[in-house]
């Protein structure tokens, strides 16, 4: 009996340790638990934070970049309306060779080097190529942007700017591009003057195509390109309305004069004169308006 007391005790005192130890653990357990979660929960936050922020710098990081680039544009276009070229050329060329992705940037490239040309009289040479690299530009931006009439129109302009530097074959295939390039520009920019001129300059050059290259024409094509000085004359006035410049109002004097309209032709001299000056371009349709006076 003794022994078995004995032995009772001995075992009791021996479990208790481990009894102790699973209670106490168990209580524990929330605790260790919960601050494990808490724990985990804290780092998901901070994670979340810098996450955040990093999306906070990147957006403030982009929208940094569209300011600027806005300006730039904007600053692009001042220069354009008041003959600045050289220092246009200078903002957007080499923008536009760094993103080449960025169509703004393409077709005010395209439209810079078309302005630097326009001031190059004198120099055939440097304008030729001016011309050449600029329509590069714009077909390659209205190949990546076909609904784009920015695109549309400068390609072109430029391509009937370069028509003096070509031969009479290449010349008259182009007309064919070129009006279908300012006819689609029109189309998606109605309102824009400079489309309207770009179009009476087409049909003055096509109203007054040569013998020869009407024939060519002709052989070549099946039929030349049509248009008349009525129709390069509806061109001019109706860019004039849409925004009065010097080159649409002397363009439309000397459709006058072809159509042996000599009194409106020399209003719409005086119209020229009248309209401020800016650039060396301008300042040479002055002196051939002035001339139409005299």
């Amino acid at each position: 009996s003794n022994s078995r007391m004995k032995l009772f005790l001995l075992c009791s005192l021996s479990v208790a340790p481990l009894v102790s130890s699973l209670v106490l653990g168990s209580l524990r357990a929330p605790v260790v638990r919960a601050r494990t979660d808490r724990c985990v929960s804290s780092r998901a936050a901070a994670l979340q934070c810098v996450a955040a922020c990093a999306t906070l710098r990147s957006s403030r990081a982009r929208m940094a970049h569209t300011d600027e680039l806005a300006a730039t544009l904007l600053r692009a276009d001042v220069l354009h309306d008041d003959k600045q070229s050289a220092e246009l050329f200078e903002l957007v060329v080499p923008l536009a060779a760094s993103q080449p992705g960025n169509v703004e940037l393409l077709w005010r490239s395209a439209r810079a080097h078309h302005d630097l040309a326009d001031d190059l009289a004198d120099e055939p040479a440097r304008r030729e190529q001016l011309l050449r690299d600029g329509l590069g530009i714009a077909q390659a931006a209205l190949e990546a942007h076909p609904d784009n009439g920015m695109c549309h129109k400068w390609a072109g302009i430029l391509l009937g700017a370069l028509g003096e530097f070509l031969p009479t074959k290449e010349k008259v295939g182009n007309a064919f591009i070129i009006k279908t390039r300012l006819e689609t520009a029109a189309a998606l920019r109605p309102d824009d003057s400079s489309v309207q001129l770009a179009l009476g300059e087409w049909a003055f050059k096509v109203a007054g195509i040569s013998f020869i290259e009407r024939n060519a024409a002709k052989l070549l094509f099946g039929s030349p390109p049509e248009a008349t000085y009525d129709d390069a004359l509806a061109y001019f006035s109706r860019s004039s309305e849409l925004k009065p410049s010097k080159k649409a109002a002397y363009k439309a004097a000397l459709s006058c004069q072809k159509l042996r309209r000599a009194e409106e032709a020399r209003q719409w001299a005086r119209d020229t004169l009248d309209l401020p000056a800016a650039g060396e371009a301008d300042a040479e349709t002055d002196r051939l308006a002035s001339a139409m006076l005299k």
